[in-house]
């Protein structure tokens, strides 16, 4: 390698790689942008957004009545930019920009949580690893919850960090104020800061009196910050008590379909009803029933479902929907396994490293809970990035030991100087 290029610091091939990679999502942006346009979640997203600037009020797939199946992060998000671009291709390219933009600052915070668990070579190669997977382009274009929710996700682990690191009183205030605002992206985040906690207590990181500070200043803030939601999902609900959202129904019934769900149009002929709480209380029961019969009739197969199958398929699949003619399929599932078999051997070789625990168990409380609904490459899509660390370590160590092995087999086939 030549000298110059040696010569960079490490965080001068991040920042490389993070502004390369960010005009190229912009470049494709600005040619394809459209092209990433499902027609589905995407679209319903937008229309919640217009019509809760219009009318005040905050629905989905009904514009009659209020919603509790889905909380307001996203499209509040799109609403702030609809307040002035107005609707339509401007808008949705706007979105997509700032999306880039979020993920490629998401890649930094990856740089500095990696640097925390492991070392600065670690986390570049992590932040490349991440930058050239093809499925955080997808996150980057497709205006859905994934871009928030992975900016979310790294603020609240890169916040957890710092809590610990220095359990101040800001620091607490702080990591409630991520929690919430990754649970107002994604209630699915909303437990895993009490795995955190539990983590802090074996570990006696902290101060017991100190910790119970900071625990309640985090708690008390958590609170206040999703107290209005739940004050008016009380209040649309006719007195219900809906902490997160009421949209388990639809996630726990496309579960019970082993390796994979029956086709969007089948799924539309399910409902007689466009009463999105008599779906939910529908989907709910059929969920019950078809895991009833499926564990009477096929126990073993439907054990190897809900156990085997579903991790397999989240974190096996590969999130990746929009092929486009430049970037074929075997692309981002090479990345993808190749992410992934580092990762797993990362995580062995880390074991012995009490921070591998933090994300470890954020890996198996999100497995586990969508090995209860429904497994997606969707979901899993934003854990990849914290795999990609543990890939990292795997990759630097292989690398160090073969550079160790090669300076040991120089030194015993060099001849011995004549005296």
């Amino acid at each position: 390698m030549p000298h110059r290029l040696r010569s960079i610091p490490v965080r001068g091939w991040l920042w490389m790689v993070v502004l390369l990679t960010t005009l190229l999502k912009l470049v494709v942006v600005f040619k394809y942008g459209s092209s990433y346009n499902l027609g589905s979640d995407d679209q319903s997203y937008l229309e919640t957004a217009r019509i809760w600037l219009e009318k005040g009020m905050f629905t989905y797939n009904d514009s009659s009545k209020p919603t509790v199946f889905i909380t307001p992060a996203l499209p509040a998000f799109i609403a702030l930019f609809m307040s002035g671009l107005g609707t339509g291709y401007v808008l949705e390219q706007t979105i997509r920009v700032v999306q880039v933009l979020m993920v490629s600052f998401s890649m930094i915070l990856l740089f500095k949580i990696g640097i925390r668990l492991f070392n600065e070579r670690t986390a570049l190669i992590a932040v490349v690893l991440t930058a050239v997977y093809p499925p955080m382009w997808n996150i980057s274009f497709y205006i859905l919850t994934e871009a928030l929710f992975v900016l979310a996700l790294m603020l609240l682990v890169h916040g957890a960090l710092k809590a610990m690191d220095k359990p101040t009183a800001g620091n607490a205030v702080w990591f409630g104020l991520m929690w919430a605002f990754a649970v107002y992206v994604r209630p699915t985040i909303a437990l895993w800061p009490g795995f955190f906690l539990l983590l802090l207590i074996y570990w006696r990181a902290i101060p017991w009196k100190k910790l119970a500070v900071c625990l309640a200043v985090s708690a008390l803030v958590f609170v206040l910050c999703l107290m209005p939601w739940w004050v008016r999902n009380y209040e649309v609900s006719g007195g219900q008590f809906i902490p997160l959202t009421k949209s388990s129904g639809n996630p726990l019934l496309l579960g019970t379909f082993p390796y994979g769900p029956p086709p969007v149009a089948e799924q539309r002929t399910w409902h007689a009803s466009s009463d999105l709480w008599v779906n939910d209380a529908f989907d709910t029961q059929w969920a019950k029933e078809r895991i009833r019969t499926g564990f009477a009739k096929q126990p073993l197969y439907y054990l190897q479902w809900y156990t085997i199958g579903k991790f397999a398929t989240f974190w096996g699949d590969v999130y990746y929907w929009n092929a486009v003619n430049w970037v074929s399929l075997i692309l981002p599932v090479g990345i993808h396994y190749t992410i992934l078999g580092f990762g797993i051997r990362g995580i062995w070789l880390a074991r012995g490293k009490r921070l591998t625990y933090l994300l470890t168990v954020l890996f198996a409380y999100m497995s586990l809970l969508h090995m209860i609904y429904l497994a997606h490459s969707r979901y899993s899509a934003p854990l990849m990035p914290f795999m990609a660390l543990f890939a990292g370590y795997a990759i630097l160590q292989a690398w160090e030991r073969r550079g160790r092995t090669g300076a040991a087999a120089g030194r015993k086939h060099q001849k011995p100087s004549l005296p």
